[in-house]
């Protein structure tokens, strides 16, 4: 029992201790989300992530259901993010991705294989944000507002081969040729050694190019990070992902859109203070994705993705 006692409060004692040497050690928050916080006036930082998803199996709801095309999607997506802060509690973030697709789809009346990819400069995103709430300012959290436009300057009009002959098929394009509109909240409380975030952003799509408008988007993610050390950060973030289905003439793709909850855990390394690399997982928890009976036919979707993130601060 002495033993016991002594042993939990050297444990104790050891944690204790641990926190005083990390004090107010402010981690990153999750690599695939987002947060409340506005730039400073005059700090600025640029972000390249990379994120890789597979997609080939088709679900009714959350059951896997058969697919006669056999159909498979892969995407990798690069985003060059640049963000400034403006001074009098704005700041502003420029997005710009680099998309590359590839699909492939068996004929099931005669087993023909169409494979097909596209790749290119994507649709650029401009974000600016306005912080409510500031807590290094005596305020209990920090608080802010964004608005934004997806500028049409990804390609559309590249052809594809598939069993009825050439298509432009609008998921397998760069860009959506259609102005969006983006708006955004977002929270984060920093604690000893750690912090909470929460965000949300809602995207008002209208219809582009090919007669084609994919449906309005809500994402969201409330996670948590603890700086363990100077350099090293743990992160766990549970994000949202809700899609109304895409419409095609006006008239709705009934195997599109759904909705989607992942757990993201992510690892960062500060390498100094101005460098730093970060690393996520999203595990699918949940998923109900649409589903067209009359077709029979399942939408596509992944079960996880992986995330790269380079960040620089100057």
């Amino acid at each position: 029992m002495k033993r016991i006692i002594i042993g939990s409060l050297f444990f104790v004692s050891f944690v204790f201790s641990n926190q005083i040497q990390i004090k107010n050690r402010v981690p990153l928050s999750g690599v695939a989300g987002s947060n409340g916080i506005v730039f400073p006036q005059n700090k600025s930082r640029i972000v390249i992530k990379n994120v890789n998803v597979d997609k080939d199996t088709a679900y009714n709801g959350d059951n896997e259901v058969s697919d006669q095309k056999k159909r498979s999607m892969k995407i990798n997506m690069t985003q060059f993010l640049y963000r400034q802060g403006l001074g009098n509690n704005f700041d502003v973030r420029v997005i710009l991705p680099y998309v590359k697709k590839e699909n492939s789809m068996t004929n099931p009346r005669n087993s023909k294989v169409y494979d097909n990819d596209n790749k290119g400069l994507g649709d650029i995103r401009v974000i600016g944000r306005y912080q409510l709430l500031n807590q290094m300012k005596g305020d209990p959290i920090f608080l802010a507002l964004g608005l934004g436009v997806k500028f049409p300057t990804g390609d559309t009009d590249k052809n594809f081969t598939i069993a009825s002959g050439k298509s432009k098929v609008p998921t397998m394009q760069i860009g959506t040729g259609s102005t969006d509109f983006i708006g955004e909240v977002g929270l984060t409380k920093i604690l000893l050694n750690s912090r909470i975030d929460a965000h949300l952003i809602y995207k008002r799509n209208q219809e582009g190019d090919n007669n084609y408008e994919f449906g309005d988007s809500i994402k969201w993610n409330v996670g948590y990070s603890y700086a363990l050390t100077n350099q090293f950060d743990l992160a766990l973030t549970l994000h949202g992902n809700k899609n109304n289905k895409n419409k095609s003439n006006g008239i709705k793709v009934e195997n599109t859109g759904g909705n989607f909850i992942y757990l993201s855990p992510s690892v960062h390394y500060k390498i100094n203070k101005q460098f730093d690399v970060s690393l996520g997982y999203l595990h699918m928890l949940d998923r109900d994705n649409n589903y067209d009976s009359d077709s029979n036919m399942g939408g596509l979707s992944e079960d996880s993705r992986f995330i790269l993130r380079l960040g620089y601060n100057f």
